[in-house]
């Protein structure tokens, strides 16, 4: 087994050495999307070429374009580098005095998982946009208890969903001193909380 350790720097924290190795990783996937880019181009300049000379017809180009938007986009597993969200200092919102106002938008927002969440299993993610946190049909988090607006799953909710402030964001409030909040966004469902 490898070492996870090789090729560390001495004395770097351990964060650190897995920070670099994500930015490596980073790297190394942005070149291979440019490489795939130039072999499309070369590609479809080889079909022209090929249909130019009269070894293809014209059918065969549109019959390869269906078969590349009939195998649609690739879709990439996406994980936010590690963060032990158990050492993530809460938010100094005060989201339950708040929510009826905002709504719990911030519970529609995209958030990226990770390792730790996935290990855990507490959390859900979408089944076909691996590992974003799992959204309902109403465009909110499917651990939202939609009578309170509570989270189902505070205690093991992701880093993200600990850190958040709200205060400087557009998508919730127009002026959050005077707490006048940003209209909801399309296709979201807002749920307010049940009265008592």
């Amino acid at each position: 087994m490898a070492d996870p350790m090789a090729g560390a720097v001495p004395g770097a924290a351990p964060g650190a050495t897995i920070e670099a190795q994500l930015e490596r990783t980073e790297r190394a996937v942005a070149a291979q999307g440019r490489e795939l880019a130039q072999v499309r181009q070369l590609l479809e300049t080889l079909v022209q070429v090929l249909i130019a000379r009269g070894d293809l017809a014209a059918g065969h180009a549109r019959l390869l374009e269906r078969a590349a938007a009939a195998a649609g986009p690739r879709r990439s597993a996406r994980l936010r580098p590690y963060i032990d969200k158990y050492e993530v200092a809460n938010s100094a919102i005060d989201c339950p005095s708040l929510i009826h106002l905002c709504r719990a938008r911030c519970c529609t927002f995209a958030v990226e998982l990770t390792a730790q969440d996935i290990d855990e299993g507490s959390v859900r993610f979408e089944l076909d946009e691996p590992y974003m946190l799992r959204h309902e049909r109403d465009g909110y988090c499917t651990h939202l208890d939609r009578a309170t607006l509570g989270c189902g799953a505070y205690h093991h909710r992701p880093a993200t969903c600990r850190d958040y402030d709200c205060r400087e964001d557009p998508r919730v409030w127009i002026d959050f001193e005077r707490r006048i909040p940003a209209p909801m966004p399309p296709g979201v469902g807002a749920v307010s909380p049940a009265s008592d």
